[in-house]
């Protein structure tokens, strides 16, 4: 259960940390394979590292994109849809033979938000995969109100904010490439070591929610996660 609920905060930690290619009349949308590998740094306790992820897939159709998380017994799909601005994420249990989808639609994300982040675009590049990325310093604000600032190299080539409404890049003018996140364990690193574009054809079902999956209400949440 405890598995469980790491591999739950990973989601809703990263749900639409990536973003994707807008429609245009004048190009076919992207269809891409892009690449996270995941490195840990910081006080991790051996047995809970080992079922840590060390790769995240993300790939892209036009303007949405499904990020693929997978550990042990449970593997986590997030998709994104930037253009109605809502997020699944399917749930597939295999240890326990249970799957369950949770969908949020724009208007939920947007009464749910917290203060808009403030985004300092800076000069610096950096390359990536080939791909010439930009520096940002994205600032939140945490629970106790102090500013927490996370640098972030990201590519306007593969991507946009329109996907990252809501999530963890809010307002992010591109793909994120490379960045780190602290967490009580210490510092998770996220960076993309491969970017395939050519021969690649994504379909458009992979976005819809399975007939096989039951709807997470809050009820089995709790159930399954713990919380009052």
């Amino acid at each position: 259960m405890k598995k469980l609920s790491f591999l739950m905060l990973f989601a809703f930690m990263f749900v639409a940390v990536n973003s994707a290619n807008a429609p245009d009349k004048k190009k076919k949308p992207l269809n891409a394979i892009i690449t996270y590998t995941i490195s840990y740094e910081g006080d991790w306790d051996p047995a809970t590292l080992a079922q840590q992820p060390t790769e995240q897939i993300v790939k892209v159709l036009g303007n949405q994109h499904r990020t693929e998380i997978m550990s042990g017994g449970a593997n986590i799909y997030i998709i994104a849809n930037g253009n109605d601005s809502s997020t699944i994420i399917l749930l597939d249990i295999s240890s326990m033979g249970l799957k369950y989808y949770m969908k949020t639609e724009k208007e939920k994300i947007l009464a749910e938000m917290e203060d808009e982040p403030k985004i300092n675009y800076l000069d610096e590049t950096k390359t990536i995969s080939g791909y010439e990325c930009k520096k940002a310093e994205y600032i939140t604000t945490d629970e106790y109100g102090d500013e927490v600032a996370t640098v972030v190299y990201y590519s306007e080539e593969l991507g946009n904010e329109s996907t990252n409404f809501g999530g963890t890049f809010h307002g992010l003018k591109g793909f994120p490439m490379e960045y780190s996140i602290e967490t009580e364990q210490g510092t998770v690193t996220y960076a993309v070591t491969n970017v395939q574009t050519k021969k690649t054809k994504i379909k458009d079902i992979i976005f819809m929610i399975p007939t096989d999956y039951e709807e997470l209400d809050e009820e089995k949440a709790k159930q399954l996660f713990g919380g009052e």
